[in-house]
């Protein structure tokens, strides 16, 4: 089985891409390895890699006494899209994403919740230009048995 974080992941990767927008293959990928194409703009990466998550140990968390951890994972979805008005863009977007994943906020169990703590678009600092990105973090709460993380304990 797959870590808890993987599986978290992966529920999120799945409710964006039914996104009508977004269910086009490499539209919506997990920490991508290589540039967008610009025929896949608009498009979403969902990582971590701007946070660190956290957890704090949990006594008692499993059903025979197991300790388990209490987890915090801020999670980024990543738009990437090109336009004329890259505010408007990102909202319009910000907007699909809030609302799929603001309708999963225990993502069927994985997750305690599920919830948005933070937007921001990208911009060039010595130029000030839009980069055609923008990044919403969720944070996800969720917890694990300490010696079973791929289980979700009580």
């Amino acid at each position: 089985m797959a870590h808890l974080r993987t599986q978290i992941f992966d529920a999120i990767l799945a409710r964006l891409s039914a996104i009508p927008e977004f269910a086009g293959d490499g539209k919506v990928k997990r920490a991508r390895t290589s540039a967008i194409r610009e025929s896949l703009l608009p498009a979403l990466t969902v990582t971590w890699a701007e946070h660190q998550e956290t957890a704090e140990l949990r006594p008692c968390a499993g059903p025979n006494g197991e300790d388990g951890y209490d987890r915090r994972l801020p999670i980024d979805v990543i738009a990437h899209f090109k336009a004329e008005e890259p505010d408007i863009e990102f909202d319009r977007i910000a907007v699909l994403v809030e609302t799929v994943l603001g309708h999963a906020i225990k993502l069927d169990g994985l997750v305690i919740e599920m919830t948005l703590s933070e937007s921001r678009a990208f911009v060039d600092r010595a130029t000030g230009i839009a980069l055609g990105a923008g990044a919403l973090t969720f944070v996800a709460e969720y917890k694990t048995l300490a010696a079973d993380p791929d289980t979700a304990a009580h």
